[in-house]
């Protein structure tokens, strides 16, 4: 079978950027450059008329930065949308999420020249995250519904019952998803929220203070026996698993290595055997089958499980494995399960 020709769209006001750039992608067969763009005018005009499957973008540009670029054609063409830039390095978690805030999928070092001594690395990362960023289909990033907008939709009767804990489970394009959720949820939420994100390590303190900064909720890195309090959040702390023990104590295992840490699968085992029917699972946009397994084994202990309908998921990898295995109870666009949450603790 041939491999399809990835095209891809260069926005870049330095020629000899460009010119790198190109032969780092064109060095892969499977790779094609098919247009260029100095600013993000240029940028935006081009894709009126023309079309890509990808787009490499840098920050410091004339009149507008790459993050707000970024930001417009996630809100009139939706591509996938990756940040190249020199001034970037792979400890820099402000710059990283302010890419994905932007809706960029990823960031990345540019290398300064062929003599750079991690050309090697950085041109294989730029070419891999390419590909594998490709295929994904985005949705247009529209103005927000207002709440009471939510609330009012929803049409289906949850049936009552005394919920105890809410347990999130997210990986590629979870960050803005989560986000949106907790911005949703009012200060006086009365219940303790635990979530799993897959994301680099080392990221998780400056996800934390992103998020922060976006909601009403006091949100925490989970620290070892804890005690979780009602209306706080605890994000499942680098390289260690999050449990959740009867008395809502945390407790964080950094015996096992699976292939993620940490896990959404193992934090749903554990709101099933600790809280069982007394607590809610959600399911977010992500890459594989992490938490569908576990989430079935919460619904089958009573709890009530959501995940995110296709139409808002950047990647519908996760919630489709749960869908597929019948471990959930109501499928819901990302801009409700906020509403949907606090029906149930009401």
């Amino acid at each position: 079978m041939i491999n399809k020709i990835i095209h891809v769209l260069i926005v870049d006001d330095s020629t000899v950027a460009c010119q790198l750039l190109t032969h780092i992608i064109e060095s892969d067969p499977q790779l094609k450059v098919v247009g260029y763009a100095k600013n993000g005018e240029q940028a935006l005009k081009w894709l009126q008329t023309n079309s890509c499957d990808v787009i490499t973008m840098d920050i410091h540009m004339p009149s507008i930065n790459g993050f707000e670029v970024t930001q417009k054609i996630m809100e009139s063409k939706p591509l996938p949308t990756i940040i190249i830039s020199s001034g970037y390095t792979s400890s820099d978690e402000e710059l990283a999420f302010k890419a994905i805030e932007a809706g960029a999928l990823a960031i990345l070092e540019k290398p300064i020249g062929f003599d750079d001594v991690k050309y090697a690395a950085k041109s294989q990362e730029i070419i891999d995250t390419l590909k594998m960023v490709s295929g994904i289909k985005l949705v247009t990033r529209r103005p927000k519904q207002s709440f009471r907008e939510s609330r009012l939709l929803l049409s289906k009767t949850v049936e009552k019952r005394e919920i105890k804990a809410v347990g999130i489970g997210a990986s590629l394009g979870g960050p803005l998803a989560i986000a949106q959720i907790l911005e949703e949820l009012p200060a006086s939420f009365p219940i303790p929220i635990f979530i799993v994100q897959h994301i680099a390590v080392g990221f998780s303190d400056e996800f934390i203070r992103w998020l922060q900064g976006r909601s009403k909720l006091q949100i925490y890195s989970a620290r070892d026996g804890e005690i979780a309090k009602p209306g706080c959040v605890y994000i499942g702390a680098d390289a260690s698993q999050m449990h959740i023990k009867h008395g809502d104590v945390i407790s964080l295992d950094y015996s096992t290595i699976p292939s993620t840490q940490p896990s959404v699968n193992h934090l749903f085992k554990s709101l099933a055997d600790t809280y069982g029917p007394h607590c809610v699972g959600v399911i977010l946009t992500g890459m594989g089958r992490d938490g569908a397994k576990e989430l079935l084994n919460m619904k089958k202990n009573g709890a009530y499980t959501i995940a995110q309908d296709e139409a808002s998921c950047l990647m519908f990898g996760m919630p489709k494995e749960a869908i597929l295995l019948d471990a959930v109870r109501e499928i819901l666009p990302l801009n409700m399960i906020a509403a949907r949450l606090i029906e149930l603790v009401e």
